[in-house]
């Protein structure tokens, strides 16, 4: 909850919007609001973009994406097709895009994220899951065999 301080610097704030989502921030948990603001996430955040080949437009539309999620604002489960608009990419590009954000920021503070969206599993969930190889012997043959 927000402090009385922290209420009294909101209620200056004369855009709604921005008043409104000041409110939210301060409603968050600690570790997600230390993640809004850190400069290691804008670093993240440019490291996938120049790892996708985004354009200084795109950059900024999957930050503000980015953080439209973390805040809340905008639904985790349309991470894809918000990223496909507001970067102008086409799907498989966008998924992409979107799993190297959730690896790189969202998934340190999965847990908040699925109360903050109300979610009982993150959307995907399964295809973050690595598949676990382990050797089994048999006589002189090593057969490699899947374990989920």
């Amino acid at each position: 909850m927000p402090t009385l301080n922290q209420i009294k610097s909101i209620q200056k704030i004369n855009d709604p919007l921005i008043r409104q989502r000041y409110l939210k921030y301060f409603q968050l948990p600690q570790d997600i609001r230390e993640i809004f603001f850190a400069a290691e996430t804008a670093d993240k955040v440019y490291d996938v973009a120049q790892k996708n080949n985004l354009n200084e437009n795109q950059l900024w539309w999957a930050s503000h994406t980015a953080g439209m999620i973390i805040l809340g604002e905008t639904n985790i489960v349309d991470f894809v097709k918000t990223l496909q608009e507001k970067c102008e990419l086409t799907e498989e590009p966008a998924r992409q895009l979107a799993r190297d954000i959730n690896q790189a920021i969202f998934l340190p503070v999965k847990e908040d994220l699925k109360k903050i969206h109300k979610v009982p599993q993150w959307p995907r969930e399964d295809e973050t899951k690595e598949t676990q190889v382990s050797p089994k012997i048999e006589g002189n043959v090593v057969n490699l065999k899947e374990q989920e």
